[in-house]
């Protein structure tokens, strides 16, 4: 009767011991598995090692880490593959120099931890919340310029001239992608178009949300690229992925003589 008894208590003191240590591996992984925070997790990392040279002020390889909207463009190619760290650059070259230098550039490799934190966040889906995304506000389509441009686009020369002709703010009126009507007349319109709305006082210059100007849309038609030139278009703007007109000129088959 006593063996049975301290067989039954060995038996209990075993099976308690194992649920001990499945309990303890078990909550060993969901700490390695749990959901990666980019606020308070991988910002940190990024503004330590990374916006040095990939921020407002450098963007080495026309690529930036301050902004969501320029982080998930990339640079030169896409750097962040959201779902898929083994395919985004921004991980590889953490961890080798297959793809070019590994960064940080010539300084000491990020700390173990660090890296495996950014492929983690990388592998989960690279979620970049809004209230951290570090984007300028996108100001609200202007009605107008909404109307304008579906004109315009239809082949409604007059549609168009009736919905911003005469208008004060020709140069900050903004539709779809923060355009001007002045972009929307180098792409759609003729030179006859452009010209009027440069005699009106439409800037040149002002660009949309990605950087973008009158320009870099006219290059196609020497004489809309040269009304746009002869009236302070500047030559040398670059975009917000660092194209510039002679590079978006020099990349269509039509746009030698510009």
């Amino acid at each position: 009767m006593r063996g049975r008894v301290l067989s039954t208590a060995f038996l209990a003191f075993v099976a308690l011991t194992s649920v001990r240590l499945l309990s303890q591996q078990g909550s060993a992984a969901p700490e390695k598995d749990a959901r990666v925070d980019f606020a308070r997790d991988v910002r940190p990392i990024l503004q330590e090692h990374c916006v040095e040279c990939h921020g407002d002020d450098k963007q080495m390889n026309n690529f930036r880490l301050d902004r969501r909207s320029d982080a998930m463009r990339g640079g030169t190619i896409t750097v962040i593959g959201p779902g898929s760290a083994q395919s985004s650059r921004l991980y590889l070259r953490l961890i080798g120099e297959r793809y070019g230098a590994r960064m940080p550039f010539k300084r000491d490799p990020l700390p173990p931890d660090q890296i495996d934190t950014i492929k983690r966040w990388i592998d989960q889906g690279a979620v970049w919340p809004d209230a951290v995304s570090g984007d300028l506000p996108v100001k609200p389509f202007d009605p107008v310029a909404v109307k304008a441009f579906d004109a315009i686009r239809a082949g409604d020369r007059q549609g168009f001239l009736a919905a911003v002709d005469g208008n004060a703010q020709l140069s900050t009126l903004r539709g779809p992608d923060g355009d001007t009507p002045l972009m929307m007349a180098a792409l759609y319109g003729d030179a006859a178009l452009v010209k009027r709305l440069l005699d009106a006082g439409a800037d040149p210059k002002a660009g949309n949300d990605a950087g973008a100007t009158p320009l870099m849309r006219a290059v196609d038609d020497l004489e809309k690229t040269r009304l746009l030139v002869e009236h302070g278009a500047s030559v040398t703007a670059r975009s917000g992925n660092q194209r510039t007109p002679i590079i978006i000129a020099a990349s269509m088959a039509s746009s030698p003589p510009a």
